[in-house]
């Protein structure tokens, strides 16, 4: 049974760029087996002119709670976050978009912002300065690199199939790498990107390939946005439900596996050079969906990854996602754990990998009517909290808080809600995007 899907246009750092939502899912039970049990929904507690950079007097209205003292802990946590600088640009709000950003590995940042609802970005320096701009199709992104990002774009429609790029460009936006590395999606398009950490991105999904039958296929492009593997047959022509690249550089495929039992969710490993490592096994068993649900991975210090399931209220929601951690899996291999107990203790959360990647940013998802701050927190490869700060945003008041990032250098990536952003001509049309950071804070 295939599920309705749709795709948000949508940057993140060190996880999938483009987050897909499963509208229905097929409900079901069942259990057994080697895997977790998936849970049930709600159980754990991605332009315009005028920009402008300003570095905050303070910290931004960080509020640290101290160190733990965990032996793990030493000298993870940075003596202070330093100085919080903010970036404001203008843009029709009935048209536009002012959506997440992202940050690569010299603190330059995507700041998704435009006037009309093509994907823009605005590239800005971690001095809060305007570097360049880009733009991409009807749908497309970018995916932060060590230096630059790759830019992933529609290009155009040849018959049902879509003819889509994905190139790199330098920290101003200009091309650089091997050019325009043109592939193409069969309809109805199903497409789910994971970036790679240490410089790529991986794709899976309806890639239509010449002279082969129509089926679900992963590839893998790296930092110059050249093919590293790939296009390859998936062993189960099912839907795409999540996609993780691990410090391995090896993809795990997440797939619909209500064929082969009820409740079940399946994965695959394949290696750096597209070997597949592993085989179709069960992933979950006994998984019950909500409304719109589908999955999400972070990285694991030492390679592996967390998978953690991803929950809409609605399917035309966009922001303000519940989550909850449910396993981990073995780099390569179908060895899959419940998720530890520091995992499970904070739901609503991702995770990113910080200090040099010893350590992880606990990033909260955000949400409608919730207090106007920010808690982040770094906890330490076993799980003890080493740190933790409150980033305000308005004092004595509720907001429609969005999910923090965190750049590949470190840069902490605030975006400010809609309801506090600055209204500029009178009307509340033309509005501001504002993005906050700490540059390298933790780094």
């Amino acid at each position: 049974m295939r599920s309705l899907r749709w795709v948000i246009a949508a940057t993140i750092a060190g996880t999938a760029a483009c987050s897909s939502v499963e509208t229905g899912i097929p409900g079901g039970s069942g259990g057994g087996g080697p895997a977790a049990d998936g849970g049930t929904p709600g159980s754990g507690v991605d332009g315009g002119s005028g920009g402008g950079g300003s570095a905050d007097a303070g910290a931004g209205g960080v509020s640290d709670a101290g160190p733990s003292g965990t032996t793990d802990c030493d000298g993870l946590p940075p003596a202070s976050l330093g100085t919080m600088v903010s970036y404001a640009e203008q843009y029709d709000s009935t048209s536009g978009v002012c959506g997440l950003p992202a940050g690569n590995g010299h603190g330059v940042m995507a700041h998704f912002v435009g006037s009309d609802a093509y994907p823009r970005f605005t590239l800005v320096n971690p001095s809060g300065g305007l570097n360049g701009r880009i733009a991409t199709g009807a749908h497309g992104g970018v995916f932060p690199l060590t230096s630059g990002f790759l830019e992933w774009s529609f290009m155009q429609f040849r018959g049902t199939d879509e003819q889509q790029f994905i190139d790199a460009i330098d920290d101003s936006g200009r091309p650089q790498g091997s050019g325009r590395n043109f592939f193409f999606m069969y309809g109805s398009r199903e497409e789910v990107f994971a970036a790679d950490v240490n410089g790529g991105a991986a794709l899976a999904g309806t890639i239509h390939v010449e002279g082969r039958k129509d089926q679900h296929r992963v590839m893998m492009f790296d930092a110059t946005g050249a093919t590293r593997w790939g296009p390859r047959d998936l062993p189960t022509d099912s839907a795409i439900f999540g996609l993780g690249v691990d410090l391995n550089g090896r993809a795990l495929v997440i797939q619909d596996g209500y064929a082969q039992c009820s409740g079940c969710i399946l994965a695959q490993w394949f290696e750096r050079d597209g070997t597949s490592l592993t085989g179709s096994f069960t992933l979950i068993a006994g998984f019950s969906a909500g409304p719109a649900t589908w999955f999400e991975t972070a990285p694991l210090i030492g390679g592996g990854l967390a998978v953690r399931r991803m929950d809409a209220d609605r399917s035309d929601q966009t922001q303000g996602f519940h989550s909850q951690w449910l396993v981990t899996v073995d780099s390569g291999k179908d060895t899959i754990q419940a998720a530890p107990d520091w995992m499970k203790a904070r739901p609503d959360t991702n995770l990113a990998l910080a200090r040099a990647r010893a350590a992880y940013a606990v990033l909260p998802n955000g949400g409608p009517g919730q207090p106007c701050s920010q808690d982040l927190e770094l906890v330490s490869r076993s799980g003890n909290s080493c740190a933790k700060w409150t980033l305000d945003l308005a004092a004595g008041r509720t907001c429609d808080t969005l999910e923090l990032r965190l750049g590949l250098d470190g840069t902490i990536l605030q975006h400010l809600p809609f309801e506090l952003e600055s209204n500029r001509d009178g009307m509340g049309r033309t509005k501001t995007c504002t993005l906050r950071f700490w540059a390298a804070a933790l780094k």
